[in-house]
């Protein structure tokens, strides 16, 4: 993913996925699917007011130099959260921030409470391509799923792509809690060559 900006996530595929580990796996991926609309609504639209409103009482750079710990927490364990239910991490999400689930967070930036308030409404054109790749990702999850269980290994075919999806969303959550001014970028061709890479590589 691009180093310049002020969210990274990395990781590595594992070798080996133990077959009780991928049934709680499956049922994280079940209660997260459950959950989604409430995690969506806390993120999207609950989040940018809280912020919103800290931001119109201090000042947008006191509230990225007092809060910006806080709400990197926040959108770190979100994303270790999603590394879980998508198989690409066994440790459980607060034991994994920082250790297979290595994501990063580096606050700045001086944004208004209106800029603050917004910023559902600007990730709009990014979600929505992200969402067209969510179509790949819904097709490319039950097959990593079976090859789980039943190979005790993830899919190396498909790593990338589920990595490169989730450092997407990593940086539209650094931009949504406003740690960072500066508007995501369009990875488009990053996660079309993992996807057609995918479909015709060898595990």
């Amino acid at each position: 993913m691009t180093g310049a900006y002020p969210a990274t996530l990395d990781m590595t595929c594992r070798d080996k996925i133990p077959r009780d580990q991928g049934i709680m796996h499956i049922l994280a991926l079940f209660v997260l699917w459950i959950a989604g609309g409430v995690i969506g609504f806390l993120a999207c639209i609950v989040a940018p007011i809280m912020i919103a409103f800290r931001v119109s009482k201090k000042g947008g750079e006191k509230y990225v130099a007092e809060d910006g710990a806080e709400f990197s927490r926040y959108g770190s364990m979100l994303v270790a959260i999603y590394a879980y239910a998508f198989f690409l991490t066994d440790e459980l999400p607060d034991k994994a921030i920082g250790s297979s689930v290595k994501v990063e967070f580096k606050p700045s930036g001086n944004p208004s409470w209106l800029e603050a308030l917004l910023k559902p409404i600007f990730l709009i054109p990014s979600g929505f391509v992200l969402s067209l790749f969510g179509i790949a990702f819904i097709l490319i999850l039950p097959w990593t799923v079976i090859d789980a269980l039943v190979n005790e290994r993830y899919p190396r075919r498909f790593f990338e792509f589920v990595l490169g999806y989730l450092q997407w969303w990593t940086r539209m959550t650094a931009y949504l809690f406003s740690l960072t001014q500066e508007y995501p970028p369009f990875p488009v061709s990053d996660l079309l060559n993992s996807l057609l890479g995918s479909s015709g590589a060898k595990s």
